[in-house]
């Protein structure tokens, strides 16, 4: 091999192996890995490149094989095996690294870069250059399918209306969204967001495929049929946080992010073990190093339902069910279609600060502790309100009968259940919680013996006031009968009276004869 031909394959050779290095740099850079790896990637590449140029010159100088493109594929592909052992060593915790997953996109450059290389520097420009980039975008293009971008409802799409919420979309409107984001001032947000989520995609798509990726999670929401532990029928937050994908958590060189998909009516709270982060989603939840998924927040109306047992003002236990439907606090928003379940972060960090630990009894044994969550805040909170109100009332005044009250919503049990939502009202919004309604169901005593009693005793006092009112019946009765006999006595006596006055003005003697011959 002559001088010109061997100095100008060093050109070639440097060429490519400067580009490969610029080239890996920036499709890192675009798959938003910090300088740190870029550097040490972009390192370790130029040296395995530098060793193939140099077994190349070797090989080349001795003669044993001429030099060319063929030559020149061959020796990186032997020096591209120290990038299988060098990169893996940044992590040597970490056993789930797939060499050959850095071996492949070096493989990629150097066979495009030396079929360029046969039609010199025309081909390195028109064949090489072209390749890297259908590369790049190729896998920049899938990762977006891979995760999908969230939707864009406020994307400005000048006089053409939007496609109807919730319908199927077409490729033409698909197309004609792209071109409108990329065309429109108004839409500079929404772009920005659009490439830094494909970015975040395409690292995704990296660190999966290398094995350095953070563990990835799926929000799953299912009934369970059956359940013995506290007759539940439904799954804790934590227990819809399945993990689909394992991974190392504190990875550090080109490693993460980690995932979590949740659906529109779920989001999750993310804490690095030492600080709450906050809740995110809902939707593709990127996480960050050390940043763990702690549970799933139920965003839509919850409904808990729950047993009472208080005392009356006289001593009394009486029981009854109450209810609450609540939900995370949302600020008065409501759910639009198309749109994840609205929700308040600062709600969401006071009902999480509100967790606390119930102590079952004086021990403290672990075994007798419970955790209680955010949507366990409002049973607790209303077992104690209805306590309180309940021992305001005596036993009698709740089963006092609803003719006694002429408005309906005066009657005991709708007032109890009245106060018992203003006294939520009071409570519930600083713990991050939206009341939705509450009420109680029928109140009866704990012993059933007692309403025996209760009736036994009300049955006297009923008794009791029937017979005064038929003694005094009867007393009006005898007074009245009385008073007649007198008045008939009174008008007999009257009537003899006149009569003997008339015989005597006649003459006659007024003997007894005559007297009752005129009646």
């Amino acid at each position: 091999m002559n001088m010109p031909d061997l100095l100008n394959d060093l050109m070639l050779l440097t060429t490519l192996t400067i580009g490969g290095t610029v080239a890996i740099g920036l499709f890192l850079k675009l798959a938003t890995f910090n300088r740190l790896d870029i550097t040490i990637t972009c390192g370790f590449w130029l040296i395995s490149s530098l060793i193939g140029m140099t077994l190349y010159l070797v090989v080349a100088l001795s003669g044993i094989i001429a030099g060319g493109p063929t030559l020149g594929f061959f020796t990186n592909l032997i020096a591209g095996l120290l990038l299988m052992i060098l990169l893996p060593s940044m992590e040597p915790n970490n056993k789930r690294i797939k060499a050959w997953s850095l071996y492949v996109p070096w493989v990629y450059f150097w066979f495009a870069g030396c079929v360029g290389w046969r039609s010199g520097w025309l081909g390195v420009l028109t064949i090489t250059v072209p390749a890297l980039l259908i590369a790049g975008g190729g896998l920049l293009f899938v990762a977006g399918f891979l995760i999908p971008s969230p939707p864009q409802d406020a994307l400005y799409r000048g006089k053409r209306s939007a496609p109807q919420p919730g319908g199927v979309p077409m490729l033409k409107d698909q197309i004609l969204d792209f071109l409108a984001m990329f065309r429109f001032r108004q839409n500079k947000a929404i772009r920005q967001e659009w490439i830094e989520h494909r970015r975040k995609a395409l690292r995704c798509l990296i660190t999966y495929t290398l094995g350095t990726n953070y563990p990835y999670y799926v929000v799953v929401d299912e009934k369970i049929m059956a359940r013995t532990e506290d007759n539940r029928t439904w799954l804790t937050g934590e227990e819809r946080l399945v993990k689909r994908a394992a991974g190392d958590t504190y990875g550090a060189f080109l490693s993460g992010p980690g995932l979590v998909l949740t659906g529109c009516d779920h989001a999750v709270a993310i804490s690095s073990g030492l600080r709450f982060k906050g809740p995110k989603g809902p939707g593709v939840v990127f996480t960050g190093m050390s940043d763990t998924p702690t549970q799933a927040i139920d965003l839509r109306v919850q409904l808990r339902a729950f047993p009472v047992t208080a005392m009356t003002k006289d001593g009394i236990e009486v029981k009854f069910f109450a209810f609450i439907p609540f939900q995370m606090g949302a600020g008065g928003q409501r759910p639009a279609l198309g749109r994840g379940y609205p929700y308040r972060a600062s709600d969401v960090f006071r009902a999480f600060q509100a967790q606390v630990i119930d102590h079952k009894n004086l021990s403290q044994e672990p075994d007798q502790l419970e955790a209680l969550k955010w949507y366990d805040l409002p049973q607790l909170a209303g077992e104690r309100i209805l306590q309180e109100i309940i021992s305001q009332y005596n036993f009698d005044d709740l089963y006092a009968p609803f003719e006694l009250f002429d408005n309906p919503g005066d009657d005991p049990r709708a007032r109890i259940a009245k106060e018992f939502r203003d006294e939520l009202d009071k409570v519930l919004p600083g713990w991050g919680i939206q009341r939705i309604g509450g009420g109680i169901g029928n109140i009866e005593p704990v012993n059933e013996q007692v309403l025996q009693k209760r009736i036994e005793a009300w049955q006297t006092e009923w008794v009791r006031q029937v017979m005064r009112k038929q003694a005094a019946g009867h007393h009006t009765r005898i007074q009245r009968v009385e008073r007649a006999r007198a008045q008939a006595q009174t008008d007999v006596i009257l009537e003899i009276g006149k009569r003997i006055a008339e015989l005597r003005r006649s003459g006659e003697a007024p003997t007894f004869d005559r007297i009752v011959a005129q009646f």
